[in-house]
């Protein structure tokens, strides 16, 4: 009886970790998605990271994966949905907050476990020559305060888990803020 139970056991654990969402599919992949001959994205894993603040994120991340866990329940309640997060880490931007704290950097991989639910990164919108403040020097065409409503809004959306600013900037269109969410299909 003992062994049986054992051996219950033993297979219910090794079933748990192969079914894990692979990150391509196609000619050559392995069950785990990669080492693939020609192979495309699954649309099952998305790695996700947000930067901000420790009051908005927490010191260790903590708030950024229980707003995901929130959102997360919620689409749940509607529809079949799993979510696994793997290779979670986080790390100090070299931006300084209000408070005088380093910034935090919040990453972490989500995995759809179920095979006809998918997860998409996907940009809502650009906003170009943003400037901090109105009292800053040169051309603003838009303000951090409206990347800010713009990420807020998209959380309203149906099914998205997140919602995050991206900021990069060029020679022609100066300093730039992408928001994109993380949305389930």
């Amino acid at each position: 009886m003992k062994k049986k139970i054992a051996a219950l056991l033993s297979l219910l654990m090794l079933g748990s970790i192969a079914h894990a969402a692979p990150y391509y599919t196609g000619v050559g992949c392995n069950e785990t998605g990669d080492r693939c001959i020609f192979g495309k994205p699954s649309k099952r894993v998305l790695q996700w990271s947000r930067k901000g603040t420790t009051q908005e994120l927490g010191e260790r991340c903590e708030k950024f994966i229980e707003s995901i866990d929130a959102r997360k329940k919620d689409i749940a309640s509607k529809r079949a949905f799993e979510l696994e997060y793997k290779k979670f880490t986080y790390s100090w931007s070299s931006e300084i907050d209000n408070n005088g704290r380093a910034k935090i950097i919040c990453s972490v991989e989500l995995h759809s476990e179920l095979e006809n639910v998918k997860i998409i990164g996907q940009k809502v919108k650009s906003l170009f020559w943003v400037c901090e403040n109105k009292d800053d020097a040169g051309i603003c065409k838009n303000y951090e305060s409206d990347c800010e409503r713009i990420r807020q809004e998209a959380l309203k959306g149906e099914n998205v888990l997140d919602a995050t600013i991206y900021r990069g900037g060029s020679l022609l269109q100066g300093n730039i803020c992408d928001i994109y969410t993380a949305t389930v299909k």
